[in-house]
C-alpha cells in the first residue's frame, strides 16, 4: 500500500506534465480566416420548358415576393412591442438588432416545426390562412429573407447618421430554396451526363396547385440548366446549400445563383507598409501606382491597363448603332416599317454588353495579378477611385455629348465590387480595399497640391506652380492613393471623434487602429521646394 500510495503522486506529475503540453499547443494563436459566400450564376434552360413550366416559375416568385413583403410589414408592426413566450416577456427585436424567429413563427404560422408544440389555435398573424396551399418550410424560407433584410437595413441605420428609409419590395425577390438535410428540402439536384440537352436539373418541391382531372396537385417543376465545364471546376454539385431563382429583364432570362461558402486565411505581413492608388478610366481602363515607406516610385510598380482592341470594337459598335438609330427615327417620321431595325438595335447593343464585359474582366484580372505581386514585398493596402454621381454631373443638356456616351459605357462601381470579390477571395480583409472620392483629384498636382494647371490634352498634365509634368491618369493615381493615407493619418470631423474611416461606396467604417503602420508614408503628403526625391 505505501508503495502505490507513493506512485501516485509521481503519476499525478506526469499527468501534469501531459496537461501543460496539450495547453502550450492548444494556446498558440491560429492565422484569421476570412469567410464569405461566391455566387456562381448559371441560365436557366427555359426554351426546353413548356409555356405551364414557365408559367409556373412566374408564379412562384412573385408569391415570395408577397410573402416577405407581409413578413418586413409584420416585423414593422410589432419591432417595439413584447409578448409572453416560454412564459416570458420578450421582444421581438434583440437588444442587437437580430429578429428572434421563433418568436416571429408564433406570431405568422399556426404550425411548428418542433415535435413540442405542432399546431397552435390561433396566431395574431396568420399568413396560413391567406395563403393556404404553402408549405411551412417555404414560409420559414421566405422568413429567412425578410428578416436578413431587416437587419441589414438595421445595421446600416446604427452607422448612419441620416434616417434611411425602409426597405421595400417593389421587384420580383426570390427566396433562398434550401437542400435541407439528405436532400429533404424544397430543392434537389439531379445530374444526368448522359442527356445531351441539359446535363444538371434542379428540382423543386413548391406548393402551387394546378387543377387537373377534379383534383389538386402539387407536381415537381423541373428546371433545365446551362451546364458546363466551367461550372464544373467552379464548384461541386455537394457544396450546393442554397439557391436562388433570379429573373434578369433586360436579357429576359432566368438564372439559378448557386451560392458556395468560402473561407481563407487572411493576408498578414511584417513587410513595410505600402498604398496602391487606382484610377479608373475611359480611354485607360485602369492606372494603378504604388506609394510606399522608400519615397520614390519604380517602373515595377506602375500599371497601365489598355485593351485598344476592345476598344476600337466597341467604337464600331457604337458607331453602328448611331447610325442604326438615325435610319430608325427617319422611319419613323416617313411612317415606315421599322421592325428588322429594331431587331438590329438589340442584337447590336447585346453584342457592346458582352465586350464591355470582356474587357472588364481581362482588367480586373490583370490588375489582381499585378497586386498579387507586390504583396510579396510590401504591407500592401488598395485606395480605388469612386467617381460618385459623376454621371448626374453630366446630364443631358451639359453641352458634350460624347463624354456623356463615354460615361455611361464606363462600368466603374461593377470594376471596384469585382475587384474587392476577387482581392477578398486572396486573403485581403474589407479594411485593406478601400474605395475613396475620386473628386478633384485629376485636377490637383499630386506633388505640390496646387490647382493651377492645365491639360493640353488628355494625357498630359503641367503644374505651373512647381512646373511638375507627368501623365495625367498617372497623377491622378497619386491623388487616390495619398487621399487614402490623409484620411487615415490626418482625419477631420466626426471621422477624426469616432476614430473611423469611410468606404464611399459600400458606406462601411473601418477603425482607424487598423492604419496606423501607415505613420512612414506621412512624406507623401508633404512637400518640400529643396526635396523633391519622393516625388
Amino acid at each position: 500500500m505505501k508503495k502505490e500510495e507513493k506512485n501516485k503522486p509521481e503519476e499525478r506529475k506526469i499527468d501534469n506534465k501531459k496537461y501543460g503540453k496539450c495547453e502550450d499547443i492548444k494556446s498558440i494563436p491560429q492565422t484569421p480566416l476570412v469567410t464569405g459566400f461566391e455566387t456562381i450564376r448559371i441560365r436557366i434552360k427555359t426554351e426546353l420548358m413548356s409555356v405551364q413550366e414557365c408559367e409556373r416559375l412566374r408564379r412562384l416568385t412573385a408569391r415570395d415576393t408577397r410573402i416577405i413583403q407581409d413578413y418586413l410589414r409584420i416585423i414593422y408592426h410589432n419591432e417595439d412591442r413584447k409578448f409572453f413566450y416560454k412564459g416570458e416577456l420578450k421582444p421581438l427585436i434583440k437588444t442587437d438588432g437580430k429578429v428572434n424567429k421563433s418568436l416571429l413563427d408564433c406570431l405568422t404560422l399556426t404550425t411548428s416545426s418542433k415535435s413540442e408544440n405542432k399546431i397552435r389555435s390561433s396566431v395574431p398573424h396568420d399568413l396560413k390562412k391567406r395563403y393556404p396551399h404553402c408549405s411551412h418550410d417555404e414560409f420559414q424560407e421566405c422568413r429567412n429573407k425578410a428578416t436578413w433584410v431587416y437587419e441589414s437595413w438595421k445595421a446600416l441605420q446604427r452607422t448612419s447618421d441620416k434616417e434611411l428609409s425602409r426597405p421595400q419590395f417593389r421587384k420580383k425577390t426570390p427566396r433562398q430554396l434550401n437542400k435541407g438535410i439528405d436532400g429533404r428540402g424544397t430543392l434537389q439536384v439531379h445530374y444526368d451526363p448522359d442527356n445531351a440537352e441539359a446535363k444538371l436539373w434542379l428540382k423543386l418541391r413548391d406548393s402551387l396547385d394546378y387543377k387537373g382531372e377534379g383534383k389538386k396537385k402539387h407536381p415537381k417543376l423541373m428546371l433545365p440548366l446551362a451546364y458546363s465545364t466551367y461550372h464544373e471546376k467552379k464548384f461541386k454539385l455537394d457544396d450546393i446549400k442554397t439557391v436562388e431563382l433570379v429573373y434578369q429583364s433586360s436579357k429576359q432570362q432566368w438564372w439559378a445563383h448557386f451560392k458556395k461558402p468560402f473561407s481563407v486565411p487572411s493576408y498578414q505581413s511584417t513587410n513595410p507598409p505600402a498604398v496602391l492608388g487606382v484610377d479608373l478610366g475611359i480611354k485607360k481602363t485602369a492606372v494603378a501606382v504604388l506609394l510606399s515607406s522608400k519615397g520614390k516610385v519604380t517602373m515595377d510598380e506602375l500599371c497601365f491597363i489598355v485593351n485598344k482592341e476592345r476598344q476600337a470594337k466597341i467604337f464600331r459598335l457604337d458607331k453602328r448603332i448611331q447610325s442604326i438609330q438615325r435610319e430608325l427615327e427617319t422611319r419613323i417620321m416617313d411612317g415606315h416599317p421599322h421592325n428588322q431595325l429594331n431587331v438590329k438595335l438589340s442584337q447590336l447593343r447585346t453584342r457592346v454588353r458582352a465586350v464591355r464585359e470582356q474587357e472588364l474582366g481581362y482588367a480586373v484580372n490583370h490588375l489582381v495579378d499585378f497586386i498579387l505581386q507586390l504583396k510579396e514585398r510590401y504591407n500592401l493596402f488598395v485606395s480605388v477611385g469612386y467617381p460618385k454621381d459623376i454621371q448626374k454631373n453630366h446630364q443631358r443638356g451639359s453641352g458634350n455629348k460624347s463624354l456623356r456616351r463615354m460615361l455611361n459605357m464606363w462600368c466603374y462601381r461593377l470594376f471596384i465590387t469585382k475587384l474587392k470579390h476577387k482581392l477578398e477571395r486572396q486573403g485581403f480583409e474589407p479594411y485593406r480595399v478601400v474605395a475613396v472620392g475620386e473628386k478633384h483629384t485629376s485636377k490637383t498636382c499630386s506633388r505640390c497640391f496646387s490647382k493651377n494647371i492645365t491639360r493640353s490634352s488628355q494625357g498630359r498634365f503641367v503644374c505651373h506652380q512647381c512646373n511638375y509634368e507627368l501623365n495625367a491618369d498617372l497623377n491622378g493615381a497619386r491623388n487616390i492613393a495619398k487621399r487614402l493615407i490623409n484620411y487615415a493619418l490626418e482625419p477631420v470631423g466626426k471621422f477624426k471623434e469616432k476614430n473611423i474611416l469611410l468606404d464611399t461606396l459600400s458606406g462601411d467604417f473601418h477603425d482607424l487602429k487598423q492604419y496606423e503602420r501607415f505613420a512612414p508614408l506621412s512624406q507623401w503628403l508633404k512637400y518640400s521646394s529643396g526635396d523633391t526625391s519622393f516625388l
